[in-house]
């Protein structure tokens, strides 16, 4: 990470976004010098019209989505465009629905002015599928948030362009707008800057293609991607989990607007503020996303909903003994959470309700969600259960202090395995539609002992269930845990929606190359398995292209393998076209099953006919990164549920002098 710009003298702030400016076209933002003013009102008048068409649309698409899991599910599909062969950074085009949007990650909390934030939000708002993280990305690059001197009103970097998001003058007058209401459009205010680059690029059309959007914006050219990778980066980092919760979204506009008003003079405009810089030229790219770690919370940082700086949890303590029919005494600490994040559920059947899915009345609470949301432990326990549960679907049961049983219901998948410990906040599955259900949803049982269980008729022991709202009255923690794994969380959610509408699977941009590689000898190996990971949602086409670059269009099993060692290597090692080579020139290198390693290679078949190749990623738990067929993209799976039979393990011999080439760029020299 690089250091905070607080340590960062102000002539380097200075000299770097000089040198952004000078990389810029001549006719940046329509702030070039040559244009002709019968050009410009015939500019001005095109966009007129290309904007009232594009939000007319846009309003129309919105209308049409009536239901808004299955529309966030096609919007994100339609959103994936995969446009291959930009060189320097490939391209980029963030999942944004029609119908809400992303709320905050913990990143973007900490590291972005929530005056700018919350100026970014309010003005994407007003076109429908606009990410307002591309804004943010946006001051981030033109001005770090508004620290280069001209942010600051009256401020000129010396070619024209003026304030926190760089408007040059004929720009400003086709799309400068009043984000404040009064009655002024400045492009010094940081609210009427942000209404401004709204308007501008959703006229360029950011809604669908993200990329090019940028590129017109900043004037870059075609092979200077500096301006798009830095913007898009940062965009991956700032967007949390998608809600389309309105209350929860004005929620988050009113603390945004609260956090303001305890500081609302930062930053100043035009001057160093401590404002981080984790993102640079070098290391942008969405699929590096991930690993760029959160700066710390500053003082100025937004802190999360519902709580204040400074807010711990409550240690954990034994569970309140029941009082007669089964309502919780409340005697608890608040040592409690809810099983999913705020803004990512809605309570729909509450307990207790009757009806026909329900044969002794509801026994717990329902909060709907789309599929592959993920389900965190709501305290600390033990799994007792995990698998079929009739009518529940795929349930998992944890059991706390005191003898206290949860149930979680209807998941797509499981996080956990029986006899796990947990902490709260621990990850233990999805949302699904598994069960006796009639849309994705999780079923969240509360049970304690001493309550009479309605399914078992004799056991008036329990533990039986209660009110889960009840229950966490006077329990809640201020200090929610649920992780910070938002790329793993968009995975998950992309994947599950698209199953459970027979789709293809979508991985959003950015995900492909999230959480750490295993651990191997060879860098060579580990930055193939690296190159393997951002391969993650590629689409399988048998017979695909070899070797087609940075940016693959798609795979076939060894394809895939074969592509991850020569971009590893740098294009000096190529293990063969497809099963038939690789495994005669791998065969003096087979391994034994107990000694395989992250890296190796597995083979499915016969010898005489090897059928499909796959990368062992962990040994341990079996587990591969491959290329399946034509039902899935490049996903993780495990090598004993192949259905052809296991041919052997082979290690890819790795030239000697051989240096290792990363997905990012990085070269490791060999030794």
């Amino acid at each position: 990470m690089a250091p905070p710009i607080a340590a960062l003298a102000a002539q380097k702030i200075a000299a770097a976004a000089a040198r952004r400016a000078a990389a810029r076209a001549t006719g940046r933002q329509g702030g070039g010098k040559h244009w002709k003013k019968w050009l410009l009102a015939a500019l001005a008048a095109f966009c007129a019209v290309a904007v009232a068409f594009i939000t007319t649309f846009g309003a129309i698409v919105g209308v049409l989505g009536s239901k808004s899991a299955e529309a966030a599910c096609l919007d994100d599909a339609s959103a994936q465009q995969d446009a291959t062969g930009v060189p320097g950074g490939g391209a980029y085009n963030p999942i944004t629905p029609g119908k809400g949007m992303y709320l905050p990650s913990d990143t973007a909390r900490a590291e972005i002015p929530p005056r700018m934030m919350l100026a970014a939000i309010r003005a994407a708002a007003r076109y429908p599928g606009l990410d307002w993280t591309l804004i943010t990305g946006q001051m981030y690059q033109e001005t770090r948030y508004g620290q280069h001197p001209s942010a600051a009103p009256g401020g000129d970097n010396g070619l024209g362009y003026k304030g926190i998001l760089q408007f040059g003058d004929p720009a400003w007058q086709s799309y400068g707008d009043d984000g404040n209401g009064d009655k002024k459009k400045d492009r010094y205010n940081v609210e009427d800057a942000a209404f401004a680059a709204a308007n501008y690029i959703h006229a360029l059309k950011a809604e669908t293609d993200s990329w090019n959007a940028l590129r017109r914006y900043s004037g870059s050219t075609v092979s200077n991607t500096t301006y798009m990778r830095v913007v898009t980066t940062q965009s991956a980092r700032y967007r949390g989990v998608f809600s389309s919760d309105s209350t929860m979204i004005e929620r988050w506009q009113k603390h945004l607007a609260d956090t303001i008003k305890k500081n609302p003079s930062f930053p100043t405009l035009g001057k160093a503020s401590g404002i981080p810089e984790p993102v640079n030229d070098f290391n942008a790219k969405v699929t590096n996303a991930a690993q760029i770690k959160s700066a710390a919370a500053k003082s100025w940082s937004t802190p999360p909903l519902g709580s204040t700086s400074g807010t711990t949890s409550t240690p954990v303590t034994q569970a309140a003994t029941p009082t007669p029919g089964g309502k919780p005494s409340g005697a608890n600490s608040a040592s409690w959470q809810w099983p999913m994040k705020q803004g990512t559920y809605t309570f729909t059947a509450e307990f207790g309700q009757s009806g026909g899915r329900w044969s002794a009345g509801h026994t717990g609470i329902d909060l709907a969600a789309p599929s592959g949301v993920r389900i965190y432990a709501p305290a600390d326990g033990k799994v007792i259960s995990v698998g079929n549960g009739g009518a529940y679907g795929n349930l998992t049961k944890i059991e706390h202090a005191g003898g206290i049983v949860t149930f979680y219901a209807h998941q797509s998948t499981f996080g956990v395995k029986a006899g796990q410990q947990v902490k709260r906040g621990t990850y233990i599955g999805n949302v699904g539609s598994s069960g006796n259900v009639t849309g994705p949803h999780l079923h969240w049982e509360v049970r304690l002992p001493g309550v009479r269980d309605p399914h078992k008729p004799g056991q008036n022991n329990g533990p039986g269930p209660v009110d889960p709202k009840d229950w966490m009255s006077g329990k809640k923690t201020a200090a929610p845990a649920y992780g910070n794994d938002q790329y793993a969380e968009a995975q998950d959610q992309a994947q599950a929606c698209a199953a459970d509408s027979g789709g293809a699977i979508i991985i959003p941009d950015g995900a492909g190359a999230t959480g750490p590689l295993p651990a191997a000898d060879s860098e060579v190996v580990r930055a193939a398995l690296a190159w393997a990971q951002t391969g993650l949602g590629k689409p399988y086409l048998w017979g695909a292209r070899r070797l087609q670059g940075d940016h693959p269009a798609n795979f076939d099993c060894s394809s895939f393998t074969q592509w991850a060692y020569y971009q590893a290597t740098g294009g000096k090692l190529n293990i063969g076209e497809n099963t038939f080579a690789q495994l005669p020139k791998l065969s003096k290198h087979k391994v034994p099953a107990d000694q395989v390693q992250a890296g190796d290679l597995v083979f499915f078949g016969s010898e005489s006919n090897p059928v499909h190749v796959a990368m062992v990623w962990d040994p341990a738990t079996k587990k591969i990164i491959h290329a399946p067929n034509s039902k899935a993209p490049v996903k993780f799976g495990s090598w004993s549920e192949q259905k052809d039979p296991l041919i052997g393990f082979y290690r890819v011999e790795i030239p000697a002098g051989t240096n290792a080439t990363g997905p990012n760029g990085e070269t490791t020299e060999a030794h």
